[in-house]
């Protein structure tokens, strides 16, 4: 069975594991999220092997089953961003009138678990046609293909990203970003064997990435007090200076030559 294959079906499995167990957990969850982003990281790679037609059906059941589990995980991180900027600025947030902005999103939280036990069927049901398809004949020629499609429309967007400067562009960079480093762990394990620089960079960009996109919608709540959105908008600004510095690094060579490497 080619690598790629191999991740994708044992991710699938994996999720549907995280999400059978019970009581479900913020950590179950999480865990079953990352699995699913890792299948469908998996899933480019063999896209050129696959058809448009399969592609885009088994990549819209894992997308689905992905977008069940968001709204649990996303109160969860923005949770975790306000309380990072209280250790952060203790005495700026005090007296900032935080009580109903944290409320507010412990109250969605609870929300959202609830919809995500009534939806649960639902969700692992999405998984069972994305097992199906026999990945595993894929010829493991066309990964390299992948790697060079992964790589150039996370360059693409990384260029979007730069020049819109909108939490939508950083997002879907972040996105692709999150996108190579998962297929390069299906192609060369944990630890990404001689590729393990560009993994390391990736794996820190999305990371930085991941924290801007926390702080973007915890702004842009209606409860968020003007001394938390300027604190905010601070710390973003330095996380995205530092984020593209390190994705001149990651996408300065040609998609072609990176692929060869790479698979």
């Amino acid at each position: 069975m080619n690598p790629a294959a191999r991740q994708l079906l044992g991710c699938i499995a994996s999720s549907r594991a995280q999400l059978e167990r019970q009581p479900l957990s913020d950590e179950s969850v999480h865990a079953a999220r990352k699995a699913l982003k890792k299948a469908r990281a998996a899933l480019r790679l063999l896209r050129p092997g696959l058809g448009e037609a399969l592609f885009r059906a088994e990549n819209r059941a894992l997308r689905d089953a992905g977008r069940c589990l968001s709204p649990l995980r996303d109160t969860k991180s923005q949770l975790d961003a306000l309380a990072e900027l209280r250790r952060r600025h203790p005495a700026k947030l005090r007296l900032a009138g935080l009580d109903a902005l944290d409320a507010g999103l412990r109250a969605e939280r609870v929300a959202a678990r609830r919809k995500l036990e009534l939806q649960l069927q639902s969700c692992l049901a999405l998984l069972e046609p994305a097992g199906r398809a026999d990945f595993a004949r894929v010829d493991p020629s066309v990964l390299e293909n992948g790697v060079r499609r992964v790589y150039s429309k996370g360059r693409k967007a990384f260029r979007q990203a730069g020049k819109a400067g909108t939490a939508e562009a950083l997002h879907e960079w972040r996105k692709q970003v999150k996108y190579l480093h998962d297929a390069l762990e299906a192609l060369h394990g944990a630890d990404a064997g001689k590729t393990a620089k560009i993994a390391k960079r990736a794996d820190k960009l999305a990371e930085r990435l991941g924290h801007d996109h926390d702080l973007a919608v915890l702004s842009q709540r209606e409860r968020a007090p003007k001394k938390l959105r300027k604190l905010i908008a601070g710390r973003r600004k330095k996380l995205q200076k530092r984020a593209l510095r390190l994705g001149e690094k990651l996408y300065r060579k040609r998609p072609r030559r990176v692929a060869a490497r790479l698979s």
